[in-house]
């Protein structure tokens, strides 16, 4: 009895040797532009549809586009204004009316959809070169979120993406910007077909499942960092339904957890202080929140142990949307954004208070 595979009986072999017919060189070429003709037109077929959608080209929310923005701001030779957090006031704040306003350049962005701004600011006050001035978002589930949280605190890798900066990722960064700024089939979440079904193949909900996540394209971002809501985004109620519901079930899946804020903020001024005494400057900004969102954030994140101890211990100014009657009354379409429009109106009003504050300091 055959006791492995090489005991069974191998079937009979052919006289004369086997060969393995290959194309013949001269037809390399020609299959090289075959194959690059092809490509071709699938790509420029999905382009035209792409376009034919509305799908404009924008850059990828990718961690390289903000290392390089961070390695920017530390060859900046003057003393320059950078704004950290998170999405709201990367949607709510527009850096050419700052400029115009400011008569200065254009600040820089370093605020980062779903992150935590703790570890940028922490980078900056390590930065001896650093004097600037720092406008700091606070979104409480993020700004107060907890250090052992990987997701928003993915901070800390991209700062220490941008610490190891080098030739090869800047022209990486370059071709990105080139390539990205001209083709929409690079846009994330529209382009993918598994992207596509994963969005529209609704399957029926099983019994204590998390609801899935589906990729919304609703706030593009530009080479500098900045995102706004897209045009005409609250008069499109599908479109701002499926963003609420984003909203709830991250609420649901615990994507965000809090952690004891004296520690934290007890870091956070230890921060402030290093980059005052470099003669740089901090302010703390609470953009708008409303409906369910406001709700969520009183009940997690009362303002007096959040919100008036951070202010209390560093000192900083801080602008609350609710303490401004020209801030008070914007609303947030999707219960967290500002709009477009409403982006530059805030800003304009931003800088008002905030001059009107310095002023106001400066002058005891």
């Amino acid at each position: 009895m055959p006791s492995s595979v090489t005991d069974l009986p191998h079937p009979p072999v052919a006289e004369g040797d086997w060969q393995r017919s290959l194309p013949s060189v001269a037809s390399w070429p020609r299959t090289a532009v075959v194959a690059v003709v092809l490509a071709t037109l699938v790509v420029a077929t999905r382009e035209v549809s792409l376009r034919g959608a509305g799908v404009e080209p924008q850059m990828q929310m990718q961690p390289g586009l903000w290392a390089w923005l961070r390695h920017r701001v530390r060859e900046t030779p003057d003393d320059p204004t950078v704004v950290l957090g998170s999405s709201r006031i990367s949607f709510g704040f527009d850096q050419d009316e700052w400029a115009r306003l400011s008569n200065s350049s254009r600040p820089w962005m370093l605020a980062w959809p779903g992150s935590c701004p703790r570890p940028v600011l922490h980078d900056l006050a390590n930065d001896d070169s650093f004097r600037g001035t720092v406008l700091v978002g606070v979104t409480p589930v993020l700004f107060f979120c907890n250090p052992q949280n990987p997701f928003p605190m993915r901070t800390r890798e991209m700062v220490r993406l941008s610490h190891h900066w080098g030739p090869a990722d800047e022209i990486e960064q370059q071709c990105r910007f080139f390539v990205h700024s001209r083709m929409s089939i690079h846009v994330q979440g529209v382009a993918s077909v598994l992207t596509w079904l994963r969005g529209h193949l609704v399957l029926p909900q099983r019994s204590g499942q998390m609801p899935p996540y589906r990729y919304v394209l609703f706030a593009p971002m530009d080479r500098h960092g900045r995102m706004r809501l897209i045009k005409g985004f609250e008069n499109q109620p599908e479109l701002v339904k499926t963003v609420q519901n984003g909203w709830l079930e991250d609420h649901q899946r615990n994507l965000y957890q809090k952690a004891n804020p004296e520690p934290l903020i007890r870091q956070v001024a230890t921060d402030v202080r290093t980059i005052r005494r470099r003669g740089g400057t901090v302010v703390f900004v609470r953009y708008p929140s409303t409906e369910w969102f406001r709700e969520d954030e009183r009940l997690r994140f009362p303002r007096q142990a959040f919100w008036n101890r951070l202010i209390e211990e560093t000192g900083c100014l801080g602008v609350h949307f609710e303490d401004h009657v020209e801030l008070k009354d914007f609303d947030c379409p999707e219960w967290s954004h500002l709009t477009q429009e409403d982006a530059i109106k805030f800003t304009k009003r931003l800088h008002t208070i905030i001059k009107r504050e310095k002023d106001r300091r400066s002058s005891r």
